[in-house]
């Protein structure tokens, strides 16, 4: 079978991009050259190493394109690839676990820290960072250990200061924090914005006292900080609830006085008339609010309130509608959507519409069965910092569950400057990172590592998609590998990208052939023999998937037309002994056999078949040294492996036929029948344990066998389980039963 197996390198040109820097594309452009120069030598490990270099830089370069992306996830895969370039490069351990920290993976982000801490104890980013992942952890004595060691080497490092004082704060320790505050403002200067940080941190951890006295200092050293004055009404709120209306109120005005958009401001004034029955401006400051965050819930359901309030039950009915649609988690704002379904269902009856009120009404109570709300909202509710909905206020970086590490503020990527150059960055290194796996597919591809090609082809089509050939390069290395199931995407994107592609037509073929997908193997070899007429490997393929249809007067025509091309040949052979198995003539069958044998002994499947016939006979020693010929002309061949074992297994040699089934499912976790025959194996030797995982196994993968549900149920009460034993020898009798076409008696 002829194919097409040249893998086509791809030179890539190093464009200047304003996020590629010339030292980065310098670096990358020497290791090209150089492996370029190994290749023309011939030294293609030297080669190999050069292009690994450049993965190492090109995924370093993306980790830190996606981090300023705030893509972490993405920043974490690259990375992590990185990491298996260089390994212990401190810069790129401490990078990797800011990857991990930023998407939330706090128990990866510690490890990479101390092996970059094993190389250097005085690493201050690395003890300031494991510190801040000890604080998300919870673990905040730890966490203060490694900030208190972070400040020490970097006296001036005020962002691992802040968070050592936070972490005082969340072990009660108010004095240490308030010393750690003290000295940052005589050395950063005392300024509302610091004030406020600072305030911040009392906040969030519930000295509320101190955090209104910071957000009163920073609004005395700038009464047009609208941030302060926020603060400042919520902390009052959230320390003396009803009591402060008042004072909160105040400050809450003095915000829109600065910014009459602001939604929070809008929002929680609004709430507070609504809670003292001041329902005109309520309505009009929720109304502003809902304006403002139109896929919020909240504004919606107070302004609900406030409408049915003054009995205008239409509104009422919309907004609380609205609400209600816009919520999508029952537990929003403590199950806020009951109490919602449930005014909601008042009003409806207030205005007559008495169906529709008393299925809310029902829908409420049926929220309160389930525990989400049993009683009506209390006042002070809202008070609560989920109920002020802070955790949608991406502003103000609230506290998480375990905390919150406060960064200084720094400016985002929405600059479209800024964008530009990171996507331009970003496209860049991807095509570096993609060219350079290709490169060391084609150099594994050389030296017929065709398993490491296939992983290093399918690492440059992840990162690029467009890269020419990379489809085909990666199908045909799969199928050279023999991993025939693996190789179909690949080759079916090719075969969408060029329809007309001949090559990518008989490998694709090919591969549906070798993982017995027989209808659309026998579709495209077609097509292809239609145009190669002289190649007798794609006749028979083609034959075989229509024999195996059925489609015997097709498989005929194919054959006729093999014989008439090429006349006597092991192919045409094969095909004979094939149809005359199928028809049960068992003795033409070998005799067409040993004739494909006796024209060329190492010809694939000859043996494989000849072991079928002698099964069929019940000569089990004639079977298993055919298939161990077939084996040796093709050792990776898995139903030729298969079928010895069964033989063995059923030739009683079980040691040997058991690691034969172990080596298939090692290679095909999927096979069912290979699960299947060692669970049955190993149940007859009292291997219980793992007869039943190979059994359920075989059950999953094989719903329908008779057979698998009867053995499954065997060690099922094997090992003591007699209700689930007799069910799937229940099953297992239903399914003799329909099979039979009989109902089960």
């Amino acid at each position: 079978m002829c194919l097409r197996s040249v893998f086509l390198p791809l030179v890539f040109s190093l464009a200047a991009l304003p996020f590629a820097t010339a030292f980065s594309q310098d670096t990358i452009r020497r290791h090209y050259e150089a492996a370029e120069a190994h290749k023309r030598a011939g030294d293609l490990a030297a080669a190999e190493t050069e292009f690994i270099a450049i993965l190492a830089e090109g995924y370093d370069r993306l980790g830190s394109i996606y981090l300023a992306q705030k893509a972490y996830e993405k920043a974490v895969t690259a990375l992590e690839a990185a990491g298996l370039s260089r390994p212990e490069a401190p810069e790129s351990l401490i990078n990797l676990s800011i990857a991990y920290f930023k998407a939330g993976q706090y128990e990866k982000a510690s490890e990479p820290l101390r092996r970059a801490l094993a190389r250097n104890p005085n690493s201050s980013d690395a003890r300031h960072l494991l510190g801040k992942t000890y604080f998300m952890r919870g673990e905040f004595a730890k966490a203060a250990d490694e900030l208190e060691t972070a400040v020490k080497i970097a006296p001036r490092d005020y962002d691992a200061t802040y968070t050592l004082g936070l972490a005082y704060l969340k072990q009660g320790r108010l004095a240490p924090a308030k010393q750690i505050y003290n000295r940052m403002l005589r050395e950063l200067g005392d300024r509302s914005q610091l004030r406020i940080v600072i305030g911040r941190a009392y906040r969030q951890t519930v000295f509320l006292a101190e955090a209104i006295e910071e957000f009163k200092k920073a609004i005395a050293l700038d009464p047009k900080s609208s941030r302060a004055h926020y603060y400042l009404g919520l902390t009052y709120l959230l320390k003396d609830g009803t009591s402060r209306f008042n004072d909160a109120a105040e400050e809450f005005k003095a915000v829109l006085a600065l910014n009459p958009d602001d939604y929070f401001a809008n929002y929680y004034l609004g709430i507070i008339h609504l809670k003292e029955r001041r329902l005109d401006p309520a309505i009009s400051l929720l109304e502003k609010a809902s304006r403002f965050r139109a896929d919020n819930p909240d504004p919606y359901f107070y302004l609900g309130q406030a409408y049915q309030a003054l009995e205008k039950h239409d509104k009422a009915v919309e907004a609380l509608r609205k609400s209600i649609a816009l919520t999508t988690s029952v537990s929003h704002n403590d199950f806020q959507v009951a109490r919602a379904h449930y005014q909601l269902g008042q009003s409806l009856l207030k205005a007559g519409r008495m169906e529709e009120g008393e299925k809310e009404l029902k829908l409420a109570a049926e929220l309160k069965k389930e525990g989400l709300r049993n009683e009506e909202m209390k006042t002070a509710a809202y008070l609560n910092p989920a109920s002020l909905g802070e955790q949608n206020d991406k502003q103000l970086q609230e506290i998480s569950a375990v905390g919150v590490v406060a960064e200084p503020e720094t400016p985002g990527t929405a600059d479209e400057k800024a964008a530009g150059e990171l996507k331009s960055g970003e496209d860049y290194y991807t095509k570096v990172v993609a060219s350079a796996h290709n490169n060391i597919g084609i150099l594994r591809a050389g030296r017929e590592d065709f398993r490491g090609a296939a992983e290093q082809f399918a690492l440059a089509a992840r990162w690029n998609p467009q890269l020419e050939e990379i489809h085909f390069n990666w199908g045909l290395a799969c199928y050279k590998a023999e991993l025939y199931q693996q190789a179909i995407p690949p080759l079916e994107t090719e075969l969408k990208i060029k329809p007309a592609s001949l090559p990518a037509k008989q490998l694709l073929g090919t591969s549906y052939f070798m993982a017995d997908d027989y209808p659309k193997a026998s579709t495209l070899l077609a097509e292809v023999v239609s145009v190669k007429t002289n190649d007798a490997g794609l006749y028979y393929m083609l034959a075989i998937s229509l024999i195996k249809q059925q489609k015997r007067e097709e498989a005929s025509q194919v054959i006729q037309r093999l014989a008439a091309l090429h006349g006597s040949s092991p192919q045409l052979h094969i095909l004979l002994g094939q149809v005359y198995y199928d028809q049960g003539e068992t003795a033409k069958a070998l005799e067409e056999l040993k004739a494909a044998l006796a024209l060329d002994g190492k010809t694939r499947l000859a043996h494989f078949y000849s072991g079928l016939v002698y099964i069929n006979l019940g000569k089990l020693d004639e079977a298993a040294r055919a298939f161990e010929s077939e084996l040796a002309v093709n050792p990776n061949d898995i139903q030729a492996k298969y079928h010895l074992g069964f033989v063995l297994l059923a030739d009683q040699q079980s040691e040997r036929g058991i690691k034969l089934m172990r080596e298939i499912i090692q290679l095909r976790p999927d096979y069912a029948e290979a699960h299947y025959e060692l669970g049955k194996n190993l149940l007859l030797r009292g291997n219980i344990k793992e007869a039943v995982e190979r059994l359920e196994t075989a059950v999953k993968l094989k719903p329908d066998a008779a057979y698998a549900h009867y053995q499954l149920g065997r060690a099922y009460l094997a090992a003591g389980r007699k209700e689930e034993g007799a069910s799937q020898i229940e099953i297992s009798n239903q399914l003799k039963a329909k099979e039979r076409g009989q109902p089960n008696q």
